[in-house]
């Protein structure tokens, strides 16, 4: 009966916080600025492809071709790299850029643990998230740290085309 009570105690302890803790993945409200469902919170690439952000990612993940030397070069970097996107779903930017710049770390086999989605509402807001300790003004923001500092940044489109970037950022 001991182990028992034991056993319960040590789960209630372990699991509670967990629980309570945990953030839910790929959650949709309806955003009253725009009349319509959106993400919001944490995602992850199976949230981006549903709904009308979907059918754009498909599309924009499918026509684009990253530089393939670039990719090359990409492959050997990285390793202690971490990325944070912030997007909108309702985001015409973030439609085209954010399903590119998944497809450029699918192509370098980038570690998916190490990326961080986070999906904000018209005022670039989401519950929970200190999003203006990031400094995100627009959106798409990518965001990337190298063994934990910010590497660089792209803002809504390139300076020269994602995977440069990434590659300029990843370089130094």
């Amino acid at each position: 009966m001991l182990h028992n009570v034991r056993f319960a105690f040590l789960f209630v302890i372990i699991i509670t916080p967990m629980v309570i803790f945990s953030q839910e993945i790929n959650r949709k409200i309806n955003d009253p600025r725009l009349n319509k469902e959106i993400l919001y919170g944490y995602c992850d690439r199976s949230g981006l492809q549903e709904g009308e952000f979907g059918s754009a990612f498909v599309e924009y993940y499918t026509n684009y071709k990253p530089d393939k030397v670039v990719i090359k070069q990409l492959r050997k970097l990285g390793k202690d790299a971490d990325i944070t996107i912030v997007l909108g779903t309702w985001c015409s930017d973030a439609e085209k850029q954010v399903p590119r710049f998944i497809k450029i770390l699918d192509q370098i086999k980038f570690n998916k643990q190490r990326i961080t989605m986070i999906c904000v509402n018209r005022d670039k807001e989401v519950d929970h998230i200190d999003i203006q300790k990031l400094g995100i003004q627009r959106i798409p923001t990518f965001i990337v740290y190298v063994k934990g500092r910010e590497a660089g940044r792209i803002i809504e489109k390139p300076y020269k085309t994602l995977e440069k970037d990434l590659l300029m950022f990843l370089s130094d």
